[in-house]
């Protein structure tokens, strides 16, 4: 038996749950809960005792944004029965559970570790529903060191640029992205929303057969689109069915070894599923200073260095999951990866129907594709997303072992940032935008990414009070990029306006 052999790094089981769907007090369940239950269902599939979990030598745990302990992966070591392992929690980002898979298996490959657990687990909507979000007292029974709601550093939300203008959180700046393909690609509002609905709607449809997912009801493309007071716009062009759903109770969990330690467990062949390569990259954290909005370089980036490790092509590919926070994730992967026209680019449900666990989604997206490995797919990959399209991480995997060790690439997308002017005024054109509305189904601010004479960029607001500009920027009918328009000063403001100087 080769050493090269040995080092291969196997995914040999996988557990996932949902819980308190129907919100009843009495089953709220904390995050560590939920995440034990997830890792005993990993070495159940595995055909293992829970007991082979004490064997353990390494935890990774998708950081927790729900509930607070102090150290959660010596929290899900001690409830499993795992002794001294190598814990590691990572930071914030929806990449982050293909990353510390990378993580993870990369000390398997090198000898440093045998047998490893990947898991993470949110309790959302127990913790609106006990009402812990403010008082953490409420939540009787969890654990309260330090418990209560987890808190992000200013930082996470964007640079202090973004926060100056306010263009932070994710419902804002995505459809950054979303507006400029739409131009880039030369599509109406309504071809464009028609794609995104008609991907949605399938989703769903994954989503319907997935025991794990918060909405199991499938939706129509019709559904997904319209927009109506159970489906209002949220930040143009995605109503609420094309943004992310944060508020539910799922845990995942995979189990991952080196060959050898699987063949001394006694794992069956056919429960392994080979893990062939891993990729991560970034973008810039200032999205102002991004090459430009209707491309990712960084997810291209990944997406092909994955793929390269793994020694295949895209069009070998059977089996894809591509986050899909917004519309506009799925639809760059699918562009790069070819598949423009396919509609099967998720085997878990996205993160509207199957539910958006904060960072935890592609811990789910592994558990699916781990089942459609098994159950016939050759060769699949699962791409996750950070920020705003900030952080990618990339695994193929597949059912037979790789011609060579496990490739690990940390690549850099090459983005080119351009001239940025913080103080630029007059005639301007637009680069990209999105409009906020509120509750009422109104038009309430909008954020607008600009170019000058001389190609720099600058990011500027538009005022409540110009509803003129507003309704502009949310034309059906007629594109508002690369229209001419004018940055203004009021006061200490600087404003975008389509109106007269």
């Amino acid at each position: 038996m080769s050493e090269a052999r040995d080092r291969g790094v196997v995914l040999i089981g996988v557990g996932q749950l949902r819980n308190n769907r129907e919100r009843v007090p009495e089953e709220a369940l904390e995050p560590l809960d939920l995440i034990e239950r997830a890792a005993g269902g990993a070495a159940a599939d595995a055909g293992l005792d829970r007991a082979a979990l004490a064997a353990l030598d390494a935890v990774g745990v998708v950081q927790i944004v729900s509930w607070t302990y102090e150290d959660p992966a010596a929290a899900v070591a001690s409830r499993i029965g795992a002794g001294d392992v190598r814990g590691t929690v990572s930071g914030a980002g929806g990449h982050q559970p293909v990353a510390v898979l990378a993580e993870l298996a990369a000390a398997i490959a090198a000898g440093e570790s045998e047998l490893a657990l990947l898991c993470g687990g949110e309790a959302q909507s127990s913790v609106e529903l006990l009402g812990a979000v403010k008082d953490p007292d409420a939540a009787a029974g969890w654990s309260h060191e330090p418990g209560g709601v987890g808190k992000f550093s200013r930082a996470v939300g964007g640079t202090e640029r973004m926060w100056d203008l306010g263009l932070v959180g994710p419902i804002r700046v995505y459809p950054l992205f979303e507006n400029r393909l739409r131009a880039d690609l030369g599509q109406s509002f309504a071809e464009s929303q028609d794609w995104s609905a008609r991907m949605y709607a399938r989703f769903s449809e994954i989503a319907a057969g997935n025991e794990a997912a918060w909405n199991q009801e499938p939706v129509s493309a019709a559904e997904v689109a319209t927009i109506d007071a159970r489906n209002r716009m949220i930040c143009w062009p995605y109503p609420l069915r094309m943004n992310a759903y944060n508020r539910v109770d799922q845990a995942g969990a995979v189990l991952l070894a080196s060959v050898a330690a699987a063949d001394r467990l006694g794992v069956p062949a056919e429960r392994r599923v080979h893990l062939h390569a891993t990729a991560v990259a970034a973008d810039s954290e200032d999205v102002l200073e991004r090459e430009g909005y209707g491309r990712s370089p960084g997810l291209e980036a990944t997406l092909d260095a994955a793929l390269a490790g793994a020694g295949t092509t895209a069009g070998d590919l059977d089996l894809v999951d591509l986050y899909s926070c917004f519309p506009i994730v799925p639809k760059l992967g699918a562009i790069h990866l070819g598949r423009r026209d396919d509609l099967e680019l998720s085997a878990t449900g996205g993160l509207t129907s199957f539910g958006g666990a904060h960072n935890d989604y592609s811990m789910h997206a592994l558990v699916a594709a781990v089942r459609g490995i098994r159950a016939g797919a050759e060769r699949g990959l699962v791409y996750a997303n950070g920020e705003y399209l900030t952080r990618h991480a990339a695994a193929v995997l597949g059912r037979e072992a790789g011609d060579g060790p496990l490739a690990s690439a940390n690549v850099d997308g090459g983005e080119t940032a351009p001239r940025l002017d913080d103080e630029l005024l007059g005639e301007v054109e637009v680069e990209t935008f999105t409009v906020e509305f509120d509750r009422e189904a109104r038009p309430a601010r909008g954020y607008v990414i600009v170019r000058g004479p001389d190609g720099a960029r600058s990011g500027v607001r538009v005022s409540k009070s110009d509803a003129a500009t507003l309704a502009a920027l949310v034309s059906e009918t007629d594109e508002p990029i690369g229209r001419t328009g004018r940055v203004v000063r009021e006061g200490d403001r600087r404003l975008f306006t389509f109106g007269a100087a």
